[in-house]
């Protein structure tokens, strides 16, 4: 699926599971990271509507534009809460977003907040999530920022 903005870039995860899911795309609008996901035939449910948790894994990939928001490039960050109210469906064809707020950065714990919506503005989801860093650097020094690519003066 062609994303619908012309600034999005793939992300290349170092995980299968991501990539499977996927594939993932990535700008930055305004200094803020976004993750983008097109809603393809394998992600949909019998019933018709987008699975529930392909939407939480993308809603998941928060901890990302929260590092990059916070300046923390060089490590990713677990899971130690994640809370997301489903709002509405998306379906095959649908072109969903990921944007983040970050709420608070300590020395270990990301505090951060999202919405999952269509291109239309519709909210799909909203999501509040805790993630703590891995206390040692990835051994790639810009694993964060690699996965965003460079803002185009897209608004």
């Amino acid at each position: 699926m062609t994303p619908p903005y012309s600034d999005y870039r793939p992300m290349l995860f170092p995980d299968e599971l991501s990539d499977k899911i996927g594939p993932y795309f990535s700008r930055i609008s305004a200094g803020k990271p976004i993750i983008g996901l097109g809603i393809r035939d394998f992600h949909i449910s019998p019933r018709g509507f987008c699975h529930g948790a392909v939407i939480a894994a993308l809603a998941d990939l928060q901890s990302l534009p929260s590092g990059y928001m916070a300046g923390i490039f060089d490590r990713l960050a677990a899971t130690l809460s994640f809370n997301i109210d489903y709002i509405a469906s998306a379906r095959l064809g649908d072109w969903i977003e990921l944007k983040t707020d970050l709420l608070k950065v300590t020395r270990q714990f990301i505090f951060s907040q999202a919405l999952v919506v269509k291109t239309d503005g519709a909210v799909v989801a909203r999501t509040s999530a805790v993630y703590k860093f891995d206390p040692h650097p990835h051994p790639d020094a810009d694993i964060v920022t690699r996965l965003f690519p460079p803002e185009q003066g897209r608004t």
